[in-house]
């Protein structure tokens, strides 16, 4: 018999939300421990794997993902032979080594206007500490070959080049995680003394064993990197219920979404939105069928029918704005009509002038078709352009950016960019 162990240990790149179940602070509050840390659970890593071992290692059968993780049909069901643990931090780590913010979100339709009664919020966590999860391997030797050497070990490899993500919206950037990992193993009945003294959950158990080198990556997807350059100013809002109070003592009605370390950021929910409704409104200029449209949403993973779930086939990062300098703009509101201010209606906004940042799109193999490819090069034209913009206000100026440097699937595009070249994302899936 043997016994193998893998030291998942991660680090967060972007905001984390794994839900709880409960709606006592938002309509989704994270999950807890009892240290108030937030954590990863033992079945989420152990679902999020599975599913990357069937997208990804092809020298493992269904029969040996089955055999790995446990399977349950109407007819039968078999035992996992991994046991996962749930993802923690550090012994030494307390609940404020986590700041935990409240976002919000609301469902558009298709011409980008809010449905009523969809508006929500949601917390998310973000640290510079460690998760650690181990994951314990037991079988007989016949099954070490197929299940470790062809599975689990391939696994880890990719793992530790691409990462993982977890929680909800994935998709939009959120949950993503660097992981380096550790392997360490026991044959018996030689090594029972030693696994006696072995304790897999101790920080320190995993110094002296084996760290799993990064696999090569094949490309399974279109991966496009945009490096962007705001021009002018941009405000993703977050609208205060408390007053924040600034260095200068005033107080805005709204300021910019910022991560723990005090940037602006633009989360990924909203590149998704901006750049769906934009592909909608040029597939409407052309006078395209609406079946096209329905392919379109089906692609961001909007759902038909009432309660059908799809997943979004592409993914947008969030982007992280480096640079730049905040200004604050006090404006009356003008009524519609007569264009007169509105009595009672002075307001201040918090914006974001100048800075630069990254966007990462993924799109999962033969999930996009030759019309959609299309869009979304017009799309990546036009935010170079300033014809797409993002963010509050951005009727009035604000939101645009340029792009200064493009790679997809690793090739330099930038001279397609800005040469208006659509056709520059055809022949790369």
């Amino acid at each position: 018999m043997k016994k193998v162990y893998y030291q998942l240990k991660m680090y967060q790149k972007s905001p984390l939300r794994v839900g709880s179940g409960d709606n006592e602070i938002t309509d989704s509050d994270l999950m807890i421990d009892g240290r108030g840390c937030p954590f990863i659970p033992g079945s989420s890593i152990a679902g999020v794997l599975r599913d990357l071992a069937a997208r990804t290692i092809p020298e493992l059968s269904e029969k040996d993902r089955n055999s790995l993780f446990g399977y349950v049909s109407a007819e039968e069901l078999s035992d996992s032979h991994v046991v996962i643990s749930d993802a923690v931090g550090p012994e030494r780590a307390s609940a404020s080594d986590y700041r935990i913010d409240v976002r919000d979100g609301i469902r558009l339709d298709e011409w980008g206007i809010t449905v009523p009664g969809n508006k929500y919020d949601f917390q998310v966590t973000e640290t510079t500490q460690p998760y650690y999860s181990v994951l314990e391997w037991t079988g007989e030797d016949e099954l070490y070959q197929a299940e470790v050497v062809n599975g689990l070990d391939l696994l880890m490899k990719s793992i530790a080049a691409s990462g993982l993500s977890f929680g909800a919206r994935t998709t939009r950037g959120y949950g993503r995680m660097q992981v380096s990992v550790k392997r360490k193993s026991f044959d018996f009945p030689a090594d029972i003394r030693e696994w006696l003294d072995f304790d897999p959950l101790a920080e320190g158990s995993f110094e002296e064993s084996t760290e799993v080198e990064a696999g090569l990556q094949e490309t399974t997807g279109l991966n496009i990197h945009v490096n962007l350059k705001i021009q002018g100013s941009f405000s993703v809002r977050v609208n205060t219920e408390a007053p924040v109070i600034l260095e200068d003592g005033s107080a805005p009605d709204s300021v910019p979404l910022c991560n723990s370390e005090g940037k602006p950021v633009i989360p990924g929910t909203s590149w998704a939105g901006v750049f769906r409704h934009h592909m909608l409104a040029v597939l409407r200029q052309t006078g395209t069928d609406r079946a096209h449209a329905a392919e379109l949403n089906r692609l961001f993973g909007m759902e038909e029918n009432e309660g059908e779930h799809i997943r979004s086939a592409i993914r947008f990062s969030e982007t992280v704005i480096h640079g730049g300098t905040p200004y604050s703009l006090t404006r009356n509101a003008v009524d519609r009509f007569t264009q007169a201010p509105r009595n009672a209606a002075l307001f201040t906004d918090r914006f974001w002038q100048g800075g630069r940042g990254e966007l990462e799109i993924t799109i999962e193999r033969r999930k996009i078709n030759k019309i959609q490819t299309q869009l979304l090069a017009a799309s990546l034209i036009d935010l170079d352009l300033g014809l797409l913009t993002f963010g509050g206000a951005a009727g009035t100026g604000h939101g645009r950016c340029t792009v200064t440097g493009i790679t997809v699937n690793g090739q330099d595009r930038i001279r397609e960019i800005k040469e208006k070249n659509s056709h520059f994302l055809e022949g790369t899936l």
